[in-house]
């Protein structure tokens, strides 16, 4: 099974202003709105986990300067 790689915190963010900018189309319909919503607090979410992640590990930083392996 192979993994899907994960987008940089930089590539979701472009991918929730992009969600915003189509929720914000006089077009879209409400069941589109609530899909484009729930896809962008999805990618709200992944991107939470990396910020912690990346917080984690900047906590793990020895007086050295290198960082422990989880």
């Amino acid at each position: 099974m192979s993994e899907e790689k994960q987008p940089t915190i930089e590539e979701s963010l472009a991918q929730i202003a992009q969600i915003i900018e189509q929720m914000e189309a006089p077009e879209v319909t409400l069941d589109e709105s609530f899909a484009l919503y729930q896809k962008g607090v999805g990618t709200l979410k992944q991107c939470s986990e990396q910020l912690d992640l990346v917080e984690k590990k900047l906590l793990l930083l020895n007086a050295d300067g290198t960082l422990e392996e989880m």
